[in-house]
C-alpha cells in the first residue's frame, strides 16, 4: 500500500535493483521514437547491472514503420498503432496489452506521447485582420491524450487490484512526462509550458489517492535531449551557447529507478545534464513545501475539504 507522505528527495545515487520488474507488462505511448524509445529499450533489454529484468512492453504510437521495426528488434516488444488523441485507439491499446500480458495485468503505464510545434497562441496575426483561431494540437496531444491514458491506466489498475488498500495488491505505476518547462520559464511557448505544468498538476491530483488501488504516480521532466521533437536547427542553436544536453540512456535509468522502488510516489524527477547530476537525473524536491508552514496549513485544509469519496488519510 503506497500512501503519499512528505519525504526527503529520492536518492538517485543508489544502485537500481530492477529484478522486481521481471515479467511485468508495461505500456509506453509515443514509444517508437526519442525518449519513448529509450524507455522501451530500458524496459525490454534489461541493461541494469547485467540483470535480466526484461518487461513485456507494448508500444503505442502513430509511427508504424518505426514501431514495427522496434517490435522485430526487441524480443519482448509489441507494437500497436495508436493515436492517443482518439479514445477508441487508446481503448484498443489497453485491451490488446491486457490480452498480451501473461497474467492479463498491466503493471506500468508511461504516458510519454507528446509534441512541440509552432504555437499559434503566441503568434501575432497582424493589425489589419481579426485574430485567427489558434491551433491547439499540443493541448490535444499533451493534455487530452494523457488524460485518456490516465483514465485507462486507473481503470485497469483498479480492475486488477480493487479499491481496498488493506488487501494485498500488486504494485502499479503511472509515469507522466513533464519537461524543464514544467517548472521553468519557456518563452513564447504557452501551449507547451501549460501542458507540461499540467502533468505536475495531474500528479498532485492523484498521488494522495492512488494507494486505494495499489498504485503510484510520478513525473519525469526531461531537459534538452537529442530527439525528433525539435528540428536540428533548433538543437544546433541551443548547442551554440555551450548548453549540455541530457542523455537518452539516462532517461531509461531514471524510469527504472522509479518503477523498481515502490516507495517512490508523487515525485518529480528531472532528467538532467550530467554536470548537474552524475546519474543524469535527480529529484529537485519541488512539489512539497516542508519549510513553509503557511502552505502546509493551507494544504492540510485543502485535503480536509476534499469530497468524502476521496478517502484521504489526513
Amino acid at each position: 500500500m503506497t500512501i503519499y507522505k512528505l519525504a526527503s528527495p529520492i536518492d538517485c545515487e543508489v544502485a537500481i535493483d530492477a529484478s522486481v520488474l521481471r515479467g511485468k507488462t508495461a505500456i509506453v505511448t509515443g514509444g517508437a521514437n526519442g525518449l519513448g524509445e529509450a524507455y522501451v529499450r530500458a524496459l525490454c533489454e534489461g541493461r541494469v547491472l547485467n540483470l535480466n529484468h526484461s518487461c513485456i512492453v507494448v508500444i503505442g504510437d502513430l509511427d508504424a514503420s518505426k514501431g514495427y521495426c522496434l517490435e522485430s528488434e526487441l524480443e519482448n516488444a509489441t507494437f500497436v498503432k495508436c493515436n492517443t488523441t482518439i479514445w477508441k485507439d487508446q481503448v484498443n491499446l489497453f485491451r490488446e496489452t491486457a490480452n498480451i500480458a501473461p497474467d492479463g495485468k498491466i503493471s506500468f503505464v508511461i504516458a510519454n506521447a507528446g509534441i512541440a510545434s509552432a504555437d499559434d497562441v503566441f503568434s501575432y496575426d497582424g493589425g489589419e485582420t481579426e485574430p485567427q483561431v489558434p491551433k491547439l494540437d499540443m493541448i490535444d496531444v499533451n493534455i487530452k491524450g494523457v488524460l485518456y491514458t490516465t483514465k485507462l491506466a486507473n481503470h485497469y489498475f483498479i480492475k486488477q487490484n480493487g479499491q481496498d488498500p488493506n488487501k494485498e495488491q500488486d504494485d502499479t505505476c503511472l509515469i507522466l512526462i513533464g519537461s524543464g518547462a514544467a517548472f521553468l520559464d519557456c518563452p513564447r511557448g504557452p501551449q507547451y509550458e501549460a501542458s507540461k505544468w499540467a502533468m505536475r498538476g495531474l500528479m498532485h491530483a492523484l498521488r494522495r489517492t492512488t494507494y486505494h488501488y495499489g498504485s503510484r504516480v510520478n513525473v519525469i521532466s526531461p531537459w534538452y535531449v537529442h530527439t525528433n521533437i525539435l528540428h536540428r536547427e533548433k538543437f544546433n542553436h541551443i548547442k551554440s551557447f555551450g548548453i549540455q544536453f541530457a542523455e537518452l540512456e539516462d532517461a531509461g535509468q531514471c524510469l527504472l529507478r522509479i518503477l523498481s522502488d515502490p516507495s517512490v510516489n508523487g515525485r518529480s524527477l528531472f532528467l538532467s545534464a550530467r554536470k548537474w547530476a552524475p546519474k543524469g537525473y535527480l529529484d529537485l524536491d519541488i512539489d512539497d513545501y516542508p519549510e513553509n508552514d503557511l502552505l502546509q496549513e493551507i494544504q492540510k485544509e485543502q485535503i480536509m475539504a476534499a469530497p468524502p469519496e476521496a478517502g484521504l488519510f489526513l
